[in-house]
């Protein structure tokens, strides 16, 4: 039993020392693990609080990459820098690219902006005309944990966050939708999350965009 299944256990009133429903055993802390797994990882989908850096070696020619990611799933970039041009890489997609200029891919030269495709791959605009590497700090959404003794990749500031979320769920699972309320309301206050469920239909905030768009005409 790790910390975080002690706090939660403690949240819902159960003896640690002499459970009454969930055993020090992986079959009797299922659930809590289940529900911490959960919790982490929408906590750093919501936060990115978890990131890897990973170096691409780029080709002449070739300008999308497979990245090499075995401890979870690939969330997003957080920063790409062009390492022997000292420059940082700026964020597009194929809907831009095309736009203006639909012949892109048969652009060479220096690399100027990068793009995401699907769960572990990554591309860039120009295509490399020669060799340099990609420094790619990432945000990575982790695999669950098995075990008492895994790591967990969670900042401490989050901890709480994700024992009120599993204890939200345990309350719910036992039909006590008051309590299940009160613990999701604390999840979300931690993680800054509860100005975008407010408690009536009125003042429902919005995310937007506010990219600047490209100046049109000649080369992207």
């Amino acid at each position: 039993m790790n910390e975080l299944e002690r706090l939660v256990l403690q949240q819902i009133g159960e003896d640690i020392d002499n459970p009454d429903i969930f055993t020090d055993d992986v079959v009797g802390l299922e659930p809590i693990r289940d529900s911490l797994n959960d919790a982490i990882q929408e906590i750093i989908a919501v936060t990115g609080s978890y990131h890897e850096t990973y170096y691409i070696p780029l080709r002449a020619n070739q300008g999308i990459y497979r990245l090499d990611i075995s401890t979870g799933d690939f969330g997003w970039v957080q920063n790409a820098w062009l390492v022997n041009q000292k420059r940082r890489l700026e964020q597009t997609d194929f809907i831009r690219l095309n736009r203006f200029n639909p012949r892109w891919m048969e652009s060479t030269g220096t690399p100027e902006e990068y793009f995401q495709l699907g769960n572990d791959v990554i591309g860039f605009y120009r295509f490399p005309g020669g060799e340099d590497i990609v420094k790619i700090d990432a945000v990575i959404i982790p695999k669950g944990y098995n075990e008492s003794r895994d790591r967990i990749k969670l900042k401490d500031s989050f901890k709480w966050a994700a024992v009120n979320y599993a204890a939200s769920e345990y309350w719910a699972s036992r039909g006590d939708a008051q309590s299940a309320t009160r613990e999701f309301l604390k999840y979300l206050e931690l993680i800054g999350m509860q100005s975008m469920h407010p408690r009536s239909g009125e003042g429902i905030r919005q995310l937007s965009s506010s990219k600047e768009p490209r100046v049109s005409g000649g080369e992207i």
